[in-house]
């Protein structure tokens, strides 16, 4: 069997993946260009963003961003849309990893505003680049895959593991709407030939999660309570999202992965 980077398993396809300027986005848009993709990425990071295509054209890769680019913006996520397929032609897999949210706990004096950012920020923007995507993808007559980002916050409420800002309804609501919303964009696209599937992380090591890990100890402690005994890396996801993106999963559509470590599944000894 041929090794992770040798198969060419996204050759003559065009990968958009949201949030490439650093951590799972980055390793995504790394691993799809290695697998033969022609990747387009954005995020509204513009240094990270163009970091990931440097990287990727000197690996002897094809890809380029549009950035800085906001996705929560109205006509951001149409615009990324419509400048890819006019650039490429053709979209073969949507790749929804960007998100942003606002971690607060209920009874926080800005709890509302946090809802409606990471609503917005969350559910609403994967709507937007899918609403913006079918139309090409219809029109393409099938083979296509979308890949959405949740998250275990879906499966179950936790509050973050260290110190910090709390746990998050928002979060978890919006999370857990991408799982309907993969479902639903399954069912209705299955005719066409267009699949949907949704990967969860559990806690990653990404740019988002710094402020976490950068504490004393904490790697160690997280780690320690994860049945795998570590806490996930970024390439960790975007092995899942390939799977999903690929021919190796053609009938597969409206599944999800759980990609966490098993601190869902599988209970430790106390």
């Amino acid at each position: 069997m041929s090794g992770p980077g040798t198969s060419r398993r996204l050759e003559g396809r065009v990968a958009f993946i949201t949030g490439t300027g650093g951590g799972q986005g980055r390793a995504a848009a790394e691993l799809f260009a290695r697998e033969g993709a022609t990747v387009w990425g954005c995020d509204l990071r513009a240094e990270g963003a163009q970091e990931t295509v440097d990287r990727i054209v000197a690996a002897g890769g094809r890809a380029a961003s549009l950035h800085p680019l906001d996705l929560t913006a109205e006509g951001g996520a149409r615009r990324w849309i419509e400048e890819g397929v006019a650039r490429f032609g053709r979209i073969d897999v949507l790749y929804n990893n960007a998100s942003h949210a606002v971690m607060r706990r209920l009874g926080d004096a800005d709890m509302w505003e946090a809802w409606q950012t990471t609503i917005r920020g969350e559910l609403d923007l994967v709507f937007a680049t899918i609403e913006a995507a079918w139309p090409h993808l219809v029109r393409q007559g099938g083979g296509s895959s979308i890949v959405n980002t949740s998250s275990t916050a879906a499966l179950r409420g936790l509050p973050l593991p260290e110190s910090g800002p709390g746990s998050s309804t928002g979060h978890s609501a919006a999370k857990a709407g991408l799982l309907g919303l993969t479902r639903q964009v399954a069912a209705e696209g299955a005719s066409y030939g267009i699949r949907a599937n949704a990967v969860l992380p559990g806690f990653i090591d990404a740019p988002v999660t710094s402020f976490i890990l950068d504490q004393p100890g904490a790697r160690e402690r997280i780690g320690a309570r994860l049945p795998l005994g570590r806490v996930g890396r970024p390439a960790d996801v975007a092995f899942a999202a390939l799977y999903f993106a690929c021919d190796e999963s053609a009938w597969v559509t409206g599944e999800t992965l759980t990609v966490d470590g098993g601190a869902v599944s599988v209970a430790m000894p106390r």
